[in-house]
């Protein structure tokens, strides 16, 4: 009977408990209580002595108030202030309307300027429209448009909120550390919306215009505190200093500052960078900056990355650029890197391309100002690192219009050398093996030959044909050279040389 009773009360306990949890579970939460409000007491004591009034009392407790002839005024309690031509006061509704060069200042923080506006008493929240300039006191930052909407600071909303809804103009003014203001940003956009004078959100055709920097996306944001920017979809950041312009687009695009001064430009999800002597092509793209000047790129992520300048293009998984005095300096490509290049023009005259490969490829070009400004600086040495092999083309003794040699090594590391433009020398260090392939006289042009010494010496009409002798042919003479051998094919890599027809290997 113990027993039976304990297992009674075990089961009454479990069963309050499911009910209890039961019960909690669809217990609807408790509401929050709405901030407390309160009704603006108007204040113009302020206003010009020419002021007029009209006092209309609805019943004991609500009265509307008209007034003419300049105003001044505040609500009794907040640290603001109106001014107008005329205002009108709902105290049912908690409007007053302003009409007429109105202002709206907070001491410190904010001062809006607007034909027309209306403020809600019991919001804290001003709507101005036609031709508006809301100053932000404490940076000097500007926003122009045809409305604004600003939210001032209460105990319920610390924090206060600017919205431009309509396309502005907003020119930022940021200070360092000293408090100097900068040059100003000019940022242009279909809505903007600014929280507590550190955080600039714009969308919908942004257009920003920086020290030597212009801008273009979707979207945008600016942290006034990091001092970061991002711009987001069809993202375009054009640089217009015109001894180094450069243009680079992306989704995504981040811009870093130090001491208001640009130094870091991140660009993610098929990123392009372009200027006069490089396009750089990756996922990702950093761009380091010294001076407000381009000083090294680094191209990396998911897939290739691609960097072709006048003379070589390099690929790899990951890319180093650097720059000295304005011009590409070096190249360094790593991970299954291959350098393409276009033979000397001047001196060869062939449609395919050199090529070096490696686990990793190093360019270095002349950046000297003696350099050819108009085709970039030229390429000075290429070493390839790790599994290399070199495919080079020589220049014919015969002159351009022959066919050029064909010089192919591979090693562990391969150094080539270049003089004006033209490979001089090439280096194979440890494990080298290859082939050098020259050209030989063209077949065409050799049966052209021999037809012709044919018809040279084919009788005349009317001349007897010469006796026969019989037996075996007579054998050709010293003079006329032995009909064309074609040689083997030689594999020099595939997809590089279009054919070795022509090619034989030098003995």
């Amino acid at each position: 009977m113990a027993l039976r009773a304990a297992a009674r009360k075990d089961s009454n306990t479990r069963d309050s408990l499911v009910k209890d949890s039961v019960a909690k579970a669809n217990a609807k939460p408790a509401r929050k209580p709405k901030p407390a409000t309160r009704d603006c007491v108007l204040d113009f004591a302020d206003s010009p002595p020419e002021t007029r009034l009209l006092y209309s009392r609805m019943n004991d407790s609500i009265s509307n108030t008209f007034i003419g002839g300049g105003f001044v005024g505040r609500c009794q309690g907040e640290n603001n202030r109106l001014r107008a031509d005329s205002a009108e006061q709902f105290q049912q509704a908690g409007i007053v309307n302003l009409y007429g060069n109105v202002t709206y200042e907070e001491p410190g923080k904010m001062q809006v300027a607007a034909a027309h506006a209306t403020y809600f008493t019991r919001e804290g929240r001003l709507y101005a429209d036609g031709n508006v300039v809301a100053t932000q006191l404490s940076t000097g930052s500007t926003f122009m448009g045809p409305s604004i909407e600003y939210y001032r600071s209460t105990p319920e909303r610390p924090i206060a909120r600017m919205v431009a809804p309509s396309r502005s103009t907003a020119r930022l003014i940021e200070k360092d550390s000293l408090g100097r203001p900068g040059p100003p940003v000019t940022v242009i956009a279909n809505r903007f919306e600014d929280t507590g004078d550190s955080l600039l959100m714009a969308w919908g055709d942004v257009v920003i215009e920086r020290q030597q920097i212009n801008g273009r996306s979707d979207s945008s944001a600016f942290d006034k505190i990091t001092q970061r920017a991002r711009l987001v979809r069809g993202a375009r950041i054009t640089n217009t200093d015109s001894a180094q312009r450069f243009v680079l687009n992306a989704d995504t695009i981040d811009l870093f500052s130090t001491e208001r001064k640009l130094d870091r430009v991140f660009a993610s999800h098929k990123a392009t960078a372009t200027n006069d002597q490089l396009v750089l092509t990756s996922e990702w793209i950093d761009l380091r900056l010294k001076e407000q000047q381009l000083d090294e790129a680094f191209a990396f992520g998911p897939g290739r990355s691609r960097a072709t300048t006048p003379q070589q293009d390099v690929d790899a998984d990951s890319l180093r650029i650097r720059l000295a005095a304005r011009r590409v300096r070096e190249v360094r490509a790593v991970g299954d890197a291959r350098a393409v290049g276009t033979p000397d023009t001047t001196k060869i005259r062939t449609p395919d391309k050199d090529v070096l490969s490696g686990d990793s490829v190093f360019a270095f070009f002349d950046s000297t100002a003696t350099a050819d400004t108009a085709k970039g600086p030229r390429i000075r040495e290429i070493r390839a690192l790790g599994n290399a092999s070199s495919l080079f083309h020589i220049a014919n003794s015969r002159g351009r219009a022959s066919p050029p040699g064909i010089n192919y090594v591979r090693g562990v590391r391969i150094f080539v050398n270049f003089d004006t433009g033209a490979v001089r020398d090439v280096r194979v260090d440890s494990a080298a093996s290859g082939v050098y392939l020259e050209p030989v006289l063209d077949s065409l042009s050799d049966t052209t030959a021999r037809r012709d010494g044919a018809a040279r010496s084919r009788p005349r009409s009317g001349s007897p044909p010469p006796p026969s002798t019989g037996g075996a042919p007579a054998r050709r003479p010293p003079s006329v050279p032995p009909p064309f051998e074609r040689p083997a094919r030689e594999p020099v890599g595939a997809g590089t040389v279009s054919t070795l027809s022509a090619y034989r290997r030098r003995p």
